[in-house]
């Protein structure tokens, strides 16, 4: 696409992965094309969730502005309520957007096929 990196303002990926140029043009490129640069830890890795931290994110879903962001412990909830009350962050319900979570959950799946056979199966399964 040629591209110079040093005149990309922001990068996302939506379905595709955008780019907006520090001049205004926006150039969107379709993922399948991206595998290349894809590391290999991320094909292999059974986490895309992040299911064992105590907070999780991800730019999935419909509201470009807002990153998906799953508390998973009391430490997450600790976290996150103290970046709200400084008002560092603003929240709102991921039931704003249920297409988000649907996907979180089937890429989650998708990516727990990858654990090894001798891993416990809670964490297989997911908890």
């Amino acid at each position: 696409y040629g591209l110079p990196t040093d005149q990309i303002a922001k990068m996302n990926i939506k379905g595709v992965f955008q780019v907006w140029m520090k001049n205004g043009d926006y150039h969107e490129i379709n993922l399948k094309e991206c595998h290349a640069w894809t590391r290999e830890g991320c094909n292999l890795c059974p986490d895309f969730a992040a299911e064992h931290a105590d907070i999780s994110t991800g730019g999935i879903g419909d509201l470009s502005d807002w990153t998906l962001t799953v508390v998973r412990t009391e430490l997450g909830r600790a976290v996150i309520n103290a970046m709200l009350d400084d008002g560092v962050i603003q929240a709102r319900p991921g039931d704003d957007d249920p297409g988000a979570v649907a996907l979180m959950h089937k890429l989650a799946a998708k990516s727990r096929q990858r654990w090894p056979e001798w891993a416990e199966s809670a964490v297989r399964v997911g908890v």
